[in-house]
């Protein structure tokens, strides 16, 4: 396996390395600007050096902002959030054991209603974050306590002591000499084949990372969206669409800005042949003195020489303004894989056929996000396996049950024809092509919770049945009379 070479941080290297924060950036993202020219050369290099972690604080920063401030970026975290987690990604022990199986899951939504460590948030709410932290911090994870639970740690909070105030960082274990063995990438220790081994993680506290302690990798479960096979860190999903976000935001502005102006009616005095003592007495006066207001019927008279012009922008608000943010937007989307209408809402505005063909892609997108966190979710099932197994709460047979092996239950969609829905449902149903989980997951349950609650009402129908003297408590659950066909070679061939 070809693994990279070590050399010596050098002074021409730190220079080197210097004149790359200073000046170049891997990602537009990082910049207060663009070059709208000529596109620059640029070396092919590494994606931790594309982004350095002073243009990762800046992508950050700048991603956070448009989260708290950017109703479009509000939208696309909402939906990574809801869609793809939905009521819970839910888990089905397959053990091989069923009464393992029941143990199990019993344990795992005992746990699942407080698992991290501030105790505010269920495991529903913990997926949710997991769903949507790449978006804007790259990568983060969950950091694996003595106590059972897990703490929730975002991307920024991965990185060198005092990251982020250049003026008291302290000198990083990549630089320490007496730490030569450590090859450290943006705060993630590696081997020779870039494989991680341990995290530094530490408290964010006024834009710089402080108590900076190493957790082993065995303890930490690592999450991040990756575009290239040796990436060790995450890049943050929004920051190819940074500047798109912004462009659409400043072009609202504008727009905004010239509607209100065409709205309001201002207007200009100018003075023909003014002298040039009166100008510049006029330029000496008080802003204020120089602003007048006039009300609706009211009349001003003029001195001699002097004109009105009123200040207006016609043609405002802009129609095609519209046109053009929405396929700004539709460019953000097809980079996340999300259409435009969901963006936007406004899936009602195309045809039957092209809205069935939107969602179809962005079902796509949803369950590939979905198979992104199964990786994550195994890990956290095989550390909470084995703290059970620890406590004394489970037993199994080694040579015969598998209490590790786990299948996934997403939410699935719904359709917006509920009748077509459960006739199809019901079709493969009886085909095997899908189980009774999958229909039960559409509705946010699973089958065993669909058959209690069944089992519950067949019960409840027959003591009803006889309470109130009925002669068949199915009568209860289909008050219609129904019909029911057969093959008549089926009915010769019985008894």
């Amino acid at each position: 396996m070809i693994a990279a070479k070590k050399t010596s941080r050098s002074f021409w290297n730190r220079a080197k390395a210097a004149t790359k924060i200073l000046f170049q950036s891997g990602y537009d993202a990082a910049k207060n600007t663009r070059r709208r020219g000529r596109r620059p050369q640029r070396a092919l290099e590494a994606e931790h050096d594309a982004l350095n972690p002073s243009d990762r604080q800046k992508v950050i920063a700048s991603l956070m902002d448009f989260r708290r401030n950017n109703p479009i970026v509000t939208s696309i975290c909402r939906l990574r959030e809801t869609d793809v987690v939905g009521p819970g990604l839910i888990p089905q022990a397959q053990s091989g054991n069923e009464d393992l199986d029941l143990r199990l899951e019993e344990l795992w939504n005992s746990w699942s209603r407080s698992p991290e460590v501030s105790g505010t948030m269920s495991m529903r709410q913990l997926q949710r974050q997991l769903a949507s932290m790449t978006l804007i911090f790259g990568d983060g994870g969950l950091l694996l306590t003595n106590s059972g639970q897990v703490q929730l740690i975002e991307g920024d909070r991965i990185g060198s002591e005092g990251e982020g105030n250049w003026i008291l960082r302290r000198s990083t274990s990549e630089e320490s000499e007496d730490r030569p063995s450590r090859r450290m990438i943006d705060g993630v220790e590696v081997n020779k084949q870039n494989k991680p081994i341990a995290f530094d993680i530490g408290t964010r506290e006024d834009g710089t990372l402080r108590d900076v302690r190493r957790v082993l990798a065995k303890n930490f479960i690592f999450h991040k969206k990756q575009i290239r096979p040796t990436q060790v860190r995450g890049v943050p999903e929004l920051a190819p669409v940074a500047d798109s976000l912004q462009d659409v935001s400043e072009y609202q502005d504008i727009e905004m800005l010239a509607a209100k102006c065409s709205a309001s009616l201002s207007a200009i005095v100018k003075r023909e042949g003014a002298i040039d003592f009166e100008l510049a007495a006029r330029a000496n006066d008080d802003e204020d003195d120089r602003l007048e207001t006039f009300e609706p019927g009211s009349f001003q008279y003029l001195e001699p020489g002097e004109d009105v012009s009123v200040i207006g922008a016609n043609g405002r608000p802009n129609v095609d303004g519209i046109e053009y943010c929405t396929y700004r937007l539709r460019q953000i989307g097809s980079a996340l894989g999300i259409p435009v209408e969901f963006l936007l809402m406004t899936i009602g505005d195309s045809s039957f056929s092209a809205s069935q063909g939107m969602i179809l892609l962005y079902q796509q997108t949803v369950e590939s996000e979905q198979r992104d966190l199964f990786p994550l979710l195994n890990r956290l099932w095989n550390w909470k396996v084995r703290n059970w197994a620890a406590k004394d709460l489970i037993r199994w047979d080694g040579d015969r049950e598998n209490p590790f092996d786990v299948r996934w239950q997403p939410p699935s969609f719904r359709w917006v024809n509920r009748a077509a829905q459960v006739k199809a449902d019901a079709q493969y149903l009886n085909m095997g092509a899908i189980s009774l989980d999958d229909v039960s997951a559409t509705f946010g349950t699973d089958a065993q919770t669909s058959l209690e609650r069944k089992a519950k009402n067949i019960v409840t129908a027959k003591r009803l049945a006889e309470e109130y003297g009925l002669g068949d408590w199915r009568d209860l659950f289909n008050p219609i009379q129904t019909s029911a066909q057969m093959n008549f070679v089926d009915l010769l061939d019985r008894d």
